[in-house]
């Protein structure tokens, strides 16, 4: 199976990786999903918690839902926990 599209563009794939190897590895992680076209499921306890994705895709993805509230993302004012 391909993952190329009648456009020529490639269609991210995801990977699941361990919410322990995702923190050991975040700068690495965030060049595969920003460079990589990767989706990263994040896993703990063998259960999906999250996905990393490009702010693009994310953004699209508001679009499309009609949540454009969602945007621009707030700042995190738990940075210091």
């Amino acid at each position: 199976m391909s993952n190329e599209t009648g456009g020529g563009s490639r269609l991210p794939r995801t990977v699941r990786m361990k919410s322990a190897d995702l923190r050991k590895n975040i700068v690495k992680v965030m060049g595969r999903v920003q460079y990589g076209r990767e989706h990263i499921q994040a896993v703990r306890y063998q259960e999906a918690q999250a996905v990393i994705v490009p702010v693009e895709w994310y953004e699209n993805a508001c679009r499309a839902l009609e949540e454009e509230g969602r945007l621009p993302a707030v700042e995190d004012d738990t940075a210091g926990l």
